[in-house]
């Protein structure tokens, strides 16, 4: 319909137009740019929908493995053959293949070494060689054969003598063996997630990275052949692990999956208390601290194949060690799954503030994530101490021998945290680490302030202040691990997107809505590959909102918000008129709190879109009487960089 505006309208127009312009020419701020008209993420698809779900197209390839690996700890030399089976799910033929060779970040030229990504605090020392020594990749079957294969970094490709149809599988075996890297932690490198941790009575091994793995093939980008640099993490595809490992048979082995064989690889005396453990709510000790050096603790053979299964996962990680105390609990879910949750550390590490709770640990942190968001997938939930400060796999996780106190909690409850974000949820960590670390960052603050009438402050014990999270100088939420300066890490990707999770669940949706979108978001993706798109949609539409304005300014660029009290008009006779002005290019909801001079107060809380079309906002008390106080914000909810600007007091 059209609508005749009359001509004095227009002139008022034309001046509101002149004086806002007035306004924006003093500040940053811009609403154009958070409120637009058009979409600022790209169309659904029959892949991946509107609403932030898959779509009825939506596919997936699968990579199954069946890997037969030994470890000499002697020389710290791994060897073993992976057999996979790959499946092509995609609507396209494949006439190549590609791989993940992790370990071979640790050759001498590198792009993670050359980049500098990697190394650790001596640039000028030149590291061992290592990385990959592929002895065979053949292909299985009638057809067997040799596959043509070309290794680039830390990816490899497999030629195919004729295309992979959709629907079709194939199975070939790469044999390789490595080295074990050395310990860097005080040379040449600071990220390592595969690790040996000296101890008196033995090392113990962290093995992670330690087979061929498929890279993904999605239908964003294809096949996703980021090189692996040292502080990007993984994207993975998901499967079932049949895994036999061979090692002296001194050492105690333990792994993501469940155990086959116990029978073959304990004593009687271990195996008892082994099938113990599966049923008992209280911690049994399989091989306590005086068992250790013990000969008689572990069987007296040469070698022991332990034998382990683990289905639709995303990875496959396993430890083995000599100097093992080895504790282990059961427990039920709020469903009622039995789950056992496994200790293994050296005797240095046995102590009351330390991994003597790590079977309390492992039962409240998945209890409580279990019935809060999703339903713990695996059996069992391994801890181990090692050398690293903290890695996650599933069902399994490294955590450092050292930590005490608020840290060790803090370390346990984040890595076992990891098993729903990426675990479950199987996001791309190599270029979106923020949808890894940030989200489990979030759901571990929220178990920390549960945990035992809250004990610890948990991760709070390193935050950054608050307003540093906002400073113009950092890179977005949004960009690659790679990418981000060693020191904005942790504050970007972990303790900003926590922050900005829960500011969006308690101050912006409520704790009901956001909860449910946030639970429903998990089940959709569970044991899928989401993008940022998907997960900003899930919300949206959970929710019934469109948050544009808020993924586009704390997510995708570094919007600051600065919230200023531009105007105070009071008399004894007249309500008091209040205008806010929004200097920075970010929103958020307004809230303002007047006192008055009888010492009476009342708070108005405005939503976003109060700034939707001007950088100011005005508006009147609801009380005829002068003020004393004017306050934005109180209580200090939102994220203002300038908290100076934030009060007038009346002369």
């Amino acid at each position: 319909m059209l609508k005749i505006i009359p001509r004095f309208s227009i002139i008022l127009i034309i001046l509101l137009i002149f004086s806002a312009g007035a306004v924006f020419s003093q500040t940053k701020y811009d609403p154009s740019g958070l409120f637009p008209a058009l979409p600022f993420m790209p169309p659904g698809n029959t892949y991946r929908t509107a609403t932030g779900e898959p779509g009825p197209a939506y596919w997936q390839n699968k990579a199954d493995y069946v890997i037969d690996v030994a470890l000499d700890d002697k020389t710290n030399v791994i060897t073993g053959t992976a057999t996979i089976t790959y499946t092509n799910n995609s609507p396209a033929a494949l006439s190549v293949l590609w791989l993940q060779l992790e370990q071979n970040v640790f050759k001498k030229d590198s792009r993670g070494v050359q980049s500098k990504l990697f190394l650790y605090q001596n640039p000028g020392v030149v590291p061992a060689d290592g990385g990959y020594q592929i002895t065979g990749v053949k292909l299985s079957g009638s057809k067997a054969g040799d596959l043509k294969y070309h290794i680039n970094d830390t990816r490899m490709q497999l030629q195919l003598a004729k295309p992979l149809l959709t629907g079709q599988s194939i199975s070939f075996s790469i044999s390789y063996q490595y080295n074990f890297p050395v310990n860097y932690k005080n040379a040449d490198f600071l990220v390592n997630r595969t690790d040996i941790l000296p101890t008196k009575n033995g090392n113990i091994y962290a093995v992670a990275q330690w087979y061929p793995r498929m890279c993904v093939l999605d239908d964003v980008e294809g096949w996703n052949t980021l090189p692996y640099l040292g502080n990007g993490e993984f994207y993975l595809e998901y499967g079932n692990y049949q895994v036999n490992i061979t090692v002296p048979s001194a050492c105690i082995v333990e792994a993501s999956g469940d155990l086959l064989n116990p029978e073959e690889v304990l004593t009687p005396v271990a195996l008892k208390r082994w099938q113990q453990a599966k049923q008992s709510d209280v911690p049994v000790q399989i091989r306590t601290a005086k068992e250790v050096t013990d000969a008689s603790s572990r069987p007296a053979r040469p070698t022991c194949t332990w034998k382990f299964r683990l289905d639709n996962a995303r990875d496959f990680a396993w430890t083995a060690s000599r100097a093992f105390v080895w504790e282990a609990q059961s427990f039920k879910l709020f469903d009622g799954k039995r789950v056992m949750g496994s200790s293994l550390y050296p005797v240095e590490s046995e102590k009351q503030n330390s991994w003597k709770r790590s079977s309390e640990y492992i039962k409240f942190t998945l209890q409580y994530f279990s019935e809060k968001w999703f339903p713990y997938p695996y059996n069992k939930a391994v801890n181990v101490a090692s050398n690293l400060d903290g890695m996650e796999y599933p069902g399994m996780v490294f955590c450092s021998a050292k930590d005490t106190g608020n840290m060790y909690w803090a370390v346990v409850n984040h890595e076992l945290g990891h098993t729903w974000f990426p675990m479950v949820v199987g996001s791309n960590e190599r270029k979106y680490a923020w949808m890894d670390e940030g989200f489990n960052l979030f759901m571990d603050n929220m178990a920390t302030k549960d945990f035992n009438k809250g004990e610890f402050i948990g991760y709070a014990e390193i935050d950054s202040p608050l307003v540093s999270l906002f400073n113009e100088r950092l890179l977005p939420i949004v960009s690659r691990p790679d990418v981000l300066p060693g020191n904005q890490v942790y504050p970007l990707q972990y303790q900003k997107v926590a922050y900005l999770l829960a500011l969006l669940r308690n101050q912006i949706l409520g704790p009901e809505r956001f909860d449910t979108a946030f639970k429903k978001y998990i089940r959709d993706w569970a044991y899928k590959h989401p993008t940022p798109w998907d997960f900003f949609r899930s919300i949206n539409n959970s929710a019934g909102e469109d948050l544009t304005w808020f993924w586009r300014s704390m997510f995708l660029e570094n919007y600051c918000l600065d919230q200023e009290m531009a105007k105070v008009e009071s008399s004894a006779t007249t309500q008091p008129v209040i205008t806010i002005a929004n200097l920075e290019k970010a929103a958020m909801p307004l809230v303002v709190q007047i006192t008055y001079t009888d010492g009476t107060t009342e708070q108005h809380n405005f939503p976003v879109e109060v700034w939707e079309y001007s950088s100011t906002y005005t508006f009147a008390g609801s009380k005829k009487s002068a003020v004393a106080k004017v306050v934005i914000d109180p209580a200090n909810l939102y994220p203002d960089i300038n908290k100076g600007n934030n009060t007038y007091l009346a002369k």
